[in-house]
This record gives C-alpha cells, sequence and structure tokens, in this order.
C-alpha cells in the first residue's frame, strides 16, 4: 500500500522538518479553520527526533517556537 507524503496546514516550510503533529497521519476531507491560533492550542506536536513534546534542546515543541533560528532546527 501506498502511503500519502505527510502534509499539513499548520507546518510549512518555515517550522523545522522534524516537526510533527496527529493531524498529518489522519486523511480527511478539505476543511477550513476560521481562526488558525485557536486550532493550533488543540493540536498535539511532537519532535521526530525525541518523539516527546519536547525538542533536542529540551525545550517545548510547537509550531510557533519550532522555526529556523532555534539551535535545533532542521530545514
Amino acid at each position: 500500500m501506498e502511503h500519502p507524503p505527510l502534509t499539513s496546514r499548520y507546518v510549512t516550510a518555515s517550522h523545522c522538518s522534524n516537526l510533527r503533529h496527529k493531524g498529518m497521519f489522519v486523511l480527511v476531507g478539505s476543511t477550513v479553520v476560521q481562526d488558525i491560533d485557536d486550532a493550533l492550542g488543540g493540536t498535539s506536536f511532537w519532535c521526530e527526533c525525541t518523539q516527546k513534546a519536547f525538542g533536542p534542546d529540551g525545550h517545548p515543541v510547537n509550531a510557533r517556537d519550532c522555526v529556523h533560528g532555534r539551535n535545533c532546527c532542521e530545514h
């Protein structure tokens, strides 16, 4: 079985390539998010490197902080 690539409307090219969230593994139809900040608050993020909610640098993993400039961020 061929799996589709991981995509997300919350994780973009400006984010760390190791950032993951539960929505990346669920196939659903297209939906419109009215307030992206509220949607992000209810989304579980984790680091692919540590498999935890904390990155290799010991700081929390989320869409706001896992961006270019963080010392453990990979692109």
